[in-house]
């Protein structure tokens, strides 16, 4: 990898005279251009993450015979997409979110012996959803970003859309007060029953959304927002049995840069500035000088990555779910 202010100087060349804002924007869309065309090394990510749940299975609330406890793995904000799960040390089979859904399918009633996980989206703003309706606090981390905007959009326990009064108009949304050592719901402030989305202004700490109970000691961590994370979005992942733990192989989200000292995930300087000049071209409406500069920049990443690539191998997987699972015979372990 290399740094920002590593190609900052000839990246202005060709985009022209611009702001570092500008100069951000322009290099989050150049890297667009090429990882989304190849499979990247500086994309990938392996993480160790335990499941967690409601663990209604004890109380049998949800009449699910396999219980929700210990089923559900909200994941960190860089993980896009997820390549492959490995269950407590066993590796699996994924199921895409509609499976559920598929009238083949055991849906979401019977349960089966082999490991399975699904795909719930990359869609959800919290770590977990609430169970039972609550009022929301804040947690800040330093005293600097007193007053800033948490703006939670959902509904109440009543079932009507969360709205706040600014300037004697009503808007959407409520806004969740942050102030520094103190962390209590703010004056008339809703319980709330379902969350639909968070926005967050920049801050200089992290910000931890928490539901309080009665006694305002107590409540339940429902995210962590990170400093520059204004519209959090998480990928969640949900197992068709309980485990404690799982292995997750994935593709990283495209960075987004905010300073001259984030690093650039390519390993090919000349291809990032090859992109930029593609970004360049399409802002110009040359679309045809665009697309000759962007497949010379994936091809010189894709070049620079194949030569760091060890000379492994990986064999063919058998999908085979009609018969025992005992497969000594080609088992390659």
């Amino acid at each position: 990898m290399f740094r920002v202010i590593d190609v900052a100087d000839e990246a202005r060349k060709i985009i022209g005279i611009c702001d570092d804002q500008k100069l951000f924007r322009w290099l989050g869309d150049a890297l667009s251009l090429v990882v989304n065309k190849i499979d990247t090394e500086n994309y990938k990510g392996f993480i160790d993450i335990c499941s967690q749940g409601c663990s209604c299975s004890e109380g049998s609330t949800c009449n699910n015979p396999a219980g929700c406890g210990r089923r559900c793995i909200a994941l960190p904000r860089e993980v896009e997409t997820v390549i492959a799960v490995n269950i407590g040390g066993q590796p699996v089979l994924g199921r895409d979110q509609l499976f559920s859904f598929h009238l083949n399918g055991p849906g979401d009633c019977r349960t089966i012996c082999e490991w399975a996980w699904s795909d719930k989206g990359g869609f959800h703003c919290t770590y977990k959803d609430l169970i039972h309706p609550a009022k929301l606090v804040a947690y800040s981390q330093f005293s600097i970003d007193n007053g800033k905007t948490l703006t939670v959009f959902g509904y109440d326990e009543s079932g009507n859309v969360l709205r706040r009064v600014e300037n004697g108009k009503y808007i959407n949304g409520w806004n969740v007060p942050i102030i520094y050592g103190i962390s209590v719901p703010g004056e008339g402030a809703p319980t709330i029953a379902r969350i639909t989305g968070l926005y967050k202004d920049p801050t200089a700490g992290s910000i931890r959304l928490s539901t309080i109970d009665d006694s305002g000691t107590t409540g339940t961590l429902l995210s962590i927002l990170e400093p520059d994370e204004t519209l959090p979005a998480y990928r969640r992942i949900q197992l068709n049995r309980s485990c404690n733990w799982v292995r997750i192989a994935y593709r990283k989200n495209s960075p987004n840069f905010n300073s001259m000292f984030d690093h650039v995930p390519m390993s090919s300087r000349i291809a990032f500035l090859m992109a930029v000049t593609a970004r360049k071209m399409y802002g110009d409406l040359q679309i045809a000088e665009a697309h000759s500069f962007e497949a010379d920049a994936s091809r010189m990443e894709l070049e620079a990555q194949q030569m760091k690539e060890a000379p492994l191998y990986h064999p063919v997987q058998v999908i085979d779910q009609s018969n025992p699972r005992d497969k000594y015979d080609w088992d390659i372990r």
